[in-house]
């Protein structure tokens, strides 16, 4: 059979099909940064300055575990739009920073998500069964991987952790209408490691540089471990200079990053931009 060239592209793109629908199955189908989980040693004291800042939904949890290594204990989470953060107590001989962070997973299912993290330092394996999986990066980080969480679900709600209205029952103004979690830096001490183990979770970096990958709408960053973690939030109608003063009146000490972004740090030290 004379193979003409109207054969040839109609072959080539099912091949081309094949490729990618092979390369998809073998990454994660994550949505987004579904939360952030930091410890801190004094759990109140943050809250209370998230709450200042983004504080529209929040929520308790008053004996709750934060990850199933750590020891449960009392939790908040305040609502940033489509992603929410965590704060919990330090474990013992850690600094404030980062406990984990979670993944949105598209149709998630614990069974079948644990032969796609075959060789990805799966943890707790002998957990009680629940709507969620865990692995830890070479960097150290803890991951959590679950399904997306929706407007509705309060969070925290898988922990137990129920709303907590202002005093008096008064509406929550906070200084900032959060969208979500945009971005994540973490401060990995060999980036070549760290940049193949996320490859293979979530796929290819985005563009040029190694070290950033896309989780849905948001960035995963790889830095140097000498940079710091951070992670920033993304604000409805974010003006820089606005967004500088008004931290600024609540006592806050901003600076205008490099990209336009304003950078902070909260009570306990960890880095956080507004975007």
């Amino acid at each position: 059979m004379k193979i003409t060239r109207r054969h040839f592209i109609a072959g080539s793109v099912v091949l081309g099909a094949s490729a990618t629908a092979a390369r998809d199955e073998a990454v994660l189908p994550v949505t987004g940064l579904d939360h952030l989980n930091i410890h801190v040693p004094d759990v109140r004291r943050s809250a209370e300055f998230y709450i200042k800042l983004f504080g529209a939904e929040v929520a308790r949890a008053p004996n709750a575990a934060a990850n199933p290594g750590s020891t449960p204990a009392e939790l908040w989470f305040i609502r940033l739009g489509q992603s929410f953060l965590a704060i919990s107590p330090t474990p013992p001989g850690e600094k404030p920073g980062i406990d984990h962070f979670a993944f949105a997973v598209e149709g998630f299912n614990g069974e079948a998500m644990k032969q796609k993290l075959a060789g990805l330092n799966r943890q707790f394996s002998d957990a009680p069964p629940g709507n969620n999986l865990w692995a830890r990066d070479p960097g150290g980080y803890l991951i959590q991987m679950n399904a997306p969480a929706t407007p509705a679900r309060v969070p925290g709600a898988g922990v137990g952790a129920v709303l907590v209205e202002a005093v008096g029952g008064a509406k929550r103004n906070p200084a900032f209408q959060a969208t979500r979690i945009s971005h994540l830096t973490l401060a990995v001490p060999k980036l070549d490691a760290s940049a193949s183990y996320y490859r293979k979770l979530l796929g290819e970096a985005a563009g040029k540089q190694k070290g950033r990958f896309r989780v849905g709408a948001s960035e995963l960053v790889l830095g140097a471990a000498a940079g710091g973690e951070s992670f920033r939030v993304e604000v409805a109608g974010f003006e820089a200079a606005a967004a500088v003063s008004k931290l600024k009146s609540l006592g806050v000490n901003a600076q205008l990053a490099r990209d336009r972004s304003v950078a902070f740090r909260d009570p306990d030290g960890i880095r956080v931009q507004i975007g």
